[in-house]
């Protein structure tokens, strides 16, 4: 019954769309609210279907037969839904219809801009359809009782994570669609660069909160005790992360100063295409990932025809508007002269992350040759582009919109400072990475410090969130260079038999207490408990081991605790009979770097509520 209600509802979904694309120009009086409310919500109704197939364990469903387990907790179940393939892909087209449904609520008569995204709908309900069908019939026997959701997922993150990032990419497609109108029909009223701005905030929120619940995903559960892996997955949702930032402070000129106009239109077609292209790599099964879909790659050239399609109407607009280029005049030393170097860095950045994902892919293609492209790449190109557009996040809100001054002497007084600051960092923790990132980051922490008596008595809400957001972009870049450069790993080996005491070093023992096993409704787990004595301080972790059923599968869950802004970190390596080996792994300042990204957070949340008029 829930397979053949899915089914329906795609279908119907579809010929709503197809029906109104077709014949809202002839029959104006079929455009009205109830049509687009009537397909927003029989487009949401099929993922809600097949939730409750997974719920209620219908195995008569393929896809809740391969993805679930009969006695697998409730939310994971809810959750198995969007951890295959198919499951993803109709939960895209489920947050389309409702961006559709808000969208409607303040744009009711916007006509262009509600087809441009039916359009993309049915790119992916055609793609639902041929390639990815989530609703096909399987013969249950008599004991079935489903595959089982893969270990790795079974984490509470992975209940909100998928979700919400992709709340983040299909956000986009608000922006991409007015950007198209505008360009399309040359509109540029300020309302719809209005609407861009706050719906690029929208995504913008979503984007930062799914990518930081997903790097702590990955540090909870995968035990390679590290926050950011350049993991390509990862880097596919920094690029439109990047190209977001981007547009927020463009759309901001534009709105102001009546400027970069067609600067942040093109930053909203390419910030969704490559929303769309990550979705591509990540299950067309071309490049490898801890966290990637293993799918048939004929499913990737569907989507790679959607972003063909999107890319190449793309170019035609930027060819279209090719003469409103290089029409824009402002001062060097402006505000918007800034944000616009500022931009530059941003898409820089995404640049040089798109290709250092991209090129093991040519090199494979065109040399038969697989190579990789890992952190030290990274971390060189991408921190030299984040290092002026940081100093730039200090300079710019200090400058007034047109024509401006600098302040020479408070300028030299504070490079001279970060100077000091970063050599006194020197000479105390003896590295020069974090006396680099000390140096970048004073202006910042400075400037912030002078205003905070401003920030109180502030009765624009866009000027706290402004605060909060580079307050917390300088605290991050602090503690992440910290605990990299200052972190400690130890492999520590224990007979199982006897409890011992070993040390890590002058100040941290760890003793082995005991090692037991427990069984649950869909795993077994093997617990290691261990006491980390620091300087009297005592510490307690439980490093498991878990087997799952059906599949057998072993995976090693973390054990971590916090030691005031620190943190220890435990995964059992191997276990013997005889003996067990334990890497422990000790991350200073990590709780300061998740505590940066949540007042980051905080600022962006704020931003939305902000009033979008730039006077």
């Amino acid at each position: 019954m829930l397979l053949l209600t899915g089914k329906i509802f795609i279908y119907f979904n579809l010929f709503l769309v197809l029906s109104f694309l077709f014949l809202h120009n002839r029959f104006p009086n079929f455009f009205r609210p109830f049509t687009i409310r009537l397909i927003g919500i029989t487009g949401c109704i099929p993922f809600l279907v097949l939730m409750l197939g997974f719920i209620v364990s219908d195995f008569t469903i393929l896809n809740v037969s391969m993805n679930s387990f009969i006695d697998d907790p409730i939310f994971y179940k809810m959750a198995s839904a969007w951890g295959s393939h198919e499951g993803s892909i109709l939960l895209w087209i489920f947050i389309i219809n409702l961006y559709l449904l808000f969208f409607l609520i303040t744009n009711k008569n916007h006509k262009s801009i509600i087809r441009n995204i039916l359009l993309i709908e049915v790119g992916f309900l055609f793609y639902v359809i041929l390639s990815s069908n989530p609703f096909i019939y399987y013969e249950v026997t008599a004991n079935h009782q489903g595959m089982g959701l893969n270990p790795v997922l079974q984490h509470f993150l992975f209940v909100i994570h998928p979700p919400i990032l992709f709340l983040g990419y299909i956000g986009l497609i608000i922006p991409f669609s007015t950007a198209v109108y505008i360009l399309s029909s040359q509109n540029f009223d300020k309302k719809h660069f209005q609407t861009i701005l706050i719906w690029s905030k929208i995504s913008w929120f979503f984007l930062t909160l799914g990518i930081v619940l997903g790097s702590y995903w990955a540090y909870s559960e995968l035990g390679w005790g590290g926050w950011w892996f350049w993991d390509p997955v990862e880097n596919i949702s920094l690029i439109p992360w990047l190209l977001t930032t981007a547009i927020i402070h463009s759309t901001a000129v534009s709105i102001k100063k009546n400027e970069l106009k067609i600067w942040s239109l093109n930053l909203c077609l390419y910030a969704f295409i490559a929303a769309i292209f990550g979705t591509f790599l990540v299950r067309s099964n071309l490049i490898v990932s801890v966290h990637s879909f293993a799918s048939d790659p004929l499913r990737g050239m569907y989507l790679l025809a959607i972003v063909a399609y999107l890319l190449s109407f793309a170019v035609y607009l930027n060819i279209k508007s090719v003469k409103l280029f290089n029409q824009d005049k402002f001062y060097l030393l402006s505000r918007e002269s800034f944000l616009l170097f500022n931009n530059i860095f941003f898409i820089s950045a995404a640049l040089t992350v798109f290709i250092g994902t991209i090129y093991p892919l040519f090199t494979e293609i065109i040399y038969q040759k697989q190579v990789s492209v890992g952190a030290p790449y990274y971390n060189v190109t991408f921190n030299i582009l984040l290092a002026p557009a940081i100093l730039l996040m200090a300079l710019a809100p200090q400058l007034s919109w047109g024509k401006s001054t600098i302040n020479y002497k408070s300028l030299w007084a504070t490079l001279a400072a970060s100077l000091v600051v970063g050599l006194l960092v020197f000479l105390i923790w003896g590295n020069m990475y974090f006396s680099l990132a000390a140096v970048l980051c004073f202006p910042i922490l400075s400037v912030s410090l002078f205003t905070v008596p401003t920030l109180f008595k502030a009765k624009n809400i866009s000027f706290v969130s402004q605060w909060l957001a580079h307050l917390s972009i300088a605290v991050f870049i602090l503690a992440a260079v910290f605990t990299e450069q200052f972190d400690k790993d130890y492999n520590i080996e224990f007979s199982k038999n006897s409890q011992a005491t070993q040390s890590l070093n002058r100040s941290i023992d760890i003793t082995l207490n005991d090692i037991h096993e427990s069984s649950f409704s869909n795993h077994q787990k093997i617990k290691v408990d261990v006491t980390i004595n620091k300087s009297g301080d005592i510490i307690q972790l439980n490093p498991s081991k878990n087997i799952y059923q059906p599949s057998g599968q072993v995976t090693t869950e973390v054990s971590k605790k916090n030691y005031y802004f620190d943190n220890f970190y435990s995964t059992i390596t191997s276990i013997t009979e005889s003996n067990v080996i334990l890497n422990i792994v000790y991350k200073p300042l990590i709780n300061l770097l998740w505590l940066s990204t949540m007042l980051l957070i905080l600022g962006i949340g704020l931003s939305i509520f902000r009033k979008n008029k730039y006077e």
